[in-house]
């Protein structure tokens, strides 16, 4: 079948035209440029992302894996340190021996019977005490070098603060120990810190009072003495040179 459009031009359907022109298309091809651009930087920060998330899973395994290792060495260290501690101890022991025995020796004589030693914790050197307490120091050395001379006379020895714990069955006992001790050449201004009775063991019937002693010790060690005695024979031998010139003359 034949249309034939009898309607006039004006009247008739007009067909849609639509024109960009060149700025639509430099719009549109700048638009997709710019859409290209953002997902193309998009997927390259993704891909940053994920690189960041395998090290810094790769650092979490590593660290825990160093833990490890850090605890081996923290525990390595601590051991060397104990040693080393214990080898100071021995060296510093070992070359004082001679001085400490003296001491030990003397101090054995002084224990009266019924007495017992616990504990011997030598403190260091002794610091500067108060005046009343150097005066009474002063007046028991005085009294000691009326009594008998003492061996650290003159000798210049360092005075260290010692604490003496044991134990004795009766109080009379540990008066007479105390006394021996200030009668020592090696021990001054010993005072009795505390004082407990306490039991042996379950039963009643085996007490004894626990004592903790505080005194000086006038500690000279090998160093020094060889020293004192070398001046002292260098000495005598000026003394016999005076006294050999004065005979010739």
């Amino acid at each position: 079948m034949i249309e034939i459009n009898l309607l006039p031009k004006d009247y008739r359907k007009k067909s849609l035209s639509f024109s960009m022109g060149k700025t639509g298309v430099f719009a549109v091809a700048g638009g997709v440029g710019v859409v290209i651009m953002l997902f193309v930087v998009t997927l390259f920060q993704l891909n940053q992302i994920s690189n960041l998330d395998e090290n810094i899973q790769k650092a979490k395994q590593r660290a825990s894996m160093l833990q490890k290792d850090i605890r081996v060495v923290d525990g390595l260290i601590d051991v060397k340190n104990k040693i080393t501690q214990r080898m100071n101890a021995v060296e510093k022991l070992d070359s004082h021996r001679s001085s400490w025995v003296r001491i030990m020796e003397d101090m054995a004589r002084n224990v009266p019977e019924f007495v017992w030693m616990q504990k011997f914790e030598d403190n260091g050197p002794k610091q500067a005490g108060t005046p009343v307490d150097d005066e009474k120091s002063k007046n028991r050395r005085k009294k000691k070098e009326k009594q008998a001379p003492s061996i650290n006379e003159n000798l210049n020895a360092e005075v260290r603060n010692v604490k003496i714990e044991g134990y004795s069955f009766t109080l009379n006992a540990l008066a007479s120990f105390m006394i021996n001790m200030m009668r020592s050449d090696y021990f001054d201004n010993v005072e009795l810190t505390s004082t407990e009775e306490k039991k042996l063991d379950n039963q009643d019937n085996h007490k004894a009072y626990n004592f903790i002693l505080t005194c000086d010790l006038h500690f000279l060690s090998d160093e020094k003495l060889r020293g004192m005695v070398a001046s002292v024979n260098s000495k005598k031998q000026s003394q016999k040179g005076k006294t050999s010139h004065k005979v010739l003359n």
